[in-house]
């Protein structure tokens, strides 16, 4: 963690940082590194003797804030007196990162070897991680200590998409409530972390894959000191090993690609898989465009015989999928709610349906059965403004408006208790009425009660121009400025990709219309806004 350097960078070596930016603040172990990096207690030696690389993760739907941790890092660094060995390396999750990290990595290792007078161990040098041993019984461990994660109950499970009727949804988003263990708390804004599991169909055609029985248990070896996540040293069965622990569905990387060369012997495959790992445009059509898995690679090439321990090697642990919490505490301190849009579609890959691992997981789960969660206070500002009179404007549309139903909750409570709340508009949006209105009731009760304006706004309504949230806000652009004039703050939650830049470019519209100024300058008035935390995004990259 970078927050264990702070004071004390190494000036033996090689300093490797690599960082992400939430909203362009440090991840939550870096924030006491970058106050250090920023205060004023630096000199312009401060870093002497260190030699340094950075590389930075980010994603370009965040465009306002895009590597900018990674950068302040890189640009203090080398300020006050640091080396930089290798130039910033930039990730962009959007895109092609693989490609863009091994276009960074290894050049890197070359301006290293010659920095420290090295000579790089070659790929094909480096040792197995693990070695296999078939094993007659099983010691269940659940994947969930380093996330801190409980047990918590499910209470309600239902569906939201009306499922009868005219205009019948051949979709599904599901509400779930939780029953949070004893001294769990959250607020308004937090997210609600989740440790999926891997469905069986998915398990049992990996196990297919490589020849193994449902029952079949097996014991991991340990034959280096490198650090690992999997159970070593133990039986466990195949079915949980890859139900627990590994990522099954992420898109192969260009190296996993040439591993996956090493142990096939078929030249017409050969040539197949090596070129898809050294032609760019060949990996992004076929690969990274169809979201191909190692899986999905194995079965196109049953030639290759890869290994299932080094195929464990290659795979990333399983990591926990986040929710906005859909309810305030206000309401129900020991119960809290998610919304859940449920991923299943045909596989770009081509081959059969894409189940996303957490979203069929959450919606197969019955009501009294236990999953295992967190509660995750991202540090953001996404939060209802301390003083309940403040104006608010939200747009959420779809699942979007999951955090929005936690604030209207507190300020319905808040309300009830004789105080005084500002006023408040939601912009929801979603297909059709009759199809996938969430919340519906629930919203025109808010609005019948006081608590906000409604406005929504639907995109598949047969004879009707189809509608957006930002085509709804620049309509009632007039209302809109008034309460930004009244010191709004405005909440954006949903699509990263396009809606939330076409609802910033609609507030930049409204801006421009409203005082008369450039493009440019309405633009810098939004900027403002967000940097004095009245516009505020809580948004996903969508693949």
């Amino acid at each position: 963690p970078l927050d264990d350097y702070v004071g004390r960078l190494p000036k033996e070596g090689l300093v490797v940082i690599t960082s992400a930016s939430y909203n362009g603040l440090p991840p939550d172990n870096a924030v006491k590194f970058c106050e250090w990096l920023r205060g004023d207690e630096l000199e312009a030696d401060s870093f002497a003797g260190v030699k340094f690389a950075v590389f930075g993760c980010g994603n370009r739907d965040w465009a306002a804030t895009f590597q900018a941790i990674p950068r302040l890092i890189d640009e203090q660094l080398a300020a006050f007196g640091a080396t930089r060995v290798v130039g910033l390396g930039e990730g962009d999750a959007r895109e092609d990162f693989d490609g863009q990290f091994q276009n960074w990595y290894k050049p890197a290792r070359i301006a290293v070897a010659k920095e420290f007078n090295l000579t790089p161990l070659s790929d094909e040098t480096a040792k197995p991680l693990y070695k296999l041993d078939i094993v007659p019984s099983t010691q269940p461990s659940p994947f969930v200590d380093s996330f801190e994660a409980q047990p918590m109950t499910v209470l309600v499970n239902r569906e939201l998409h009306r499922k009868d009727g005219a205009h019948a949804s051949d979709r599904s988003t599901r509400h779930l409530e939780l029953q949070l263990p004893a001294g769990t708390t959250y607020r308004a804004g937090d997210h609600l972390g989740v440790i999926p599991h891997n469905g069986e169909a998915l398990v049992n055609r990996v196990a297919a894959r490589f020849g193994f029985e449902p029952g079949t248990h097996l014991r991991l070896r340990r034959t280096t000191n490198r650090k690992t996540f999997l159970p070593i040293e133990r039986a466990i069965s195949v079915t949980q090993l890859l139900s627990d622990y590994v990522e099954l569905q992420d898109v192969a990387t260009r190296s996993q690609i040439n591993t996956l060369i090493e142990y096939t012997e078929c030249p017409p495959h050969r040539i197949q898989l090596q070129a898809l790992a050294q032609d760019d445009e060949r990996f992004k059509e076929e690969v990274l465009a169809k979201r191909k898995s190692v899986l999905d690679l194995l079965d196109a090439y049953p030639a290759c015989t890869l290994p299932f321990e080094v195929y464990l090697e290659m795979l990333p642990p399983l990591r926990p999928r986040y929710y906005s919490i859909a309810s305030s505490p206000l309401i129900a301190p020991n119960v809290c709610s998610i919304t859940v849009a449920v991923v299943e579609a045909p596989a770009r890959s081509g081959r059969g349906t894409f189940a996303g691992v957490a979203t069929n997981y959450l919606r197969n789960q019955t009501e009294g059965s236990v999953l295992y969660a967190f509660v995750k206070d991202t540090k953001s500002t996404f939060r209802l403004p301390d003083d309940p009179t403040t104006p608010i404007l939200m747009i959420g549309p779809g699942t979007g408006f999951a955090p929005f139903r936690g604030f209207l909750q507190e300020r319905a409570a808040l309300k009830a208790q004789g105080k005084t709340i500002g006023a408040s508009l939601l912009f929801f949006g979603c297909r059709h009425p009759e199809q996938d209105f969430l919340y519906e009731d629930e919203l025109r009760q808010f609005a019948a009660a006081g608590i906000t304006q409604l406005a929504t706004s639907f995109s598949r309504v047969e004879g009707e121009k189809k509608c957006y949230v930002q085509d709804e806000i620049y309509a009632r652009r007039d209302e809109v400025w008034q309460l930004l004039e009244a010191g709004a703050v405005i909440y954006v939650c949903g699509d990263a990709s396009r809606m939330a830049p076409d609802v910033r470019r609609t507030f930049a519209a409204i801006v421009g219309e409203k005082t008369g100024v450039k493009a440019k300058e309405a633009e810098r008035f939004v900027n403002n806004l967000a940097e004095q935390n009245r516009y505020l995004v809580d948004v996903w990259a969508s693949n």
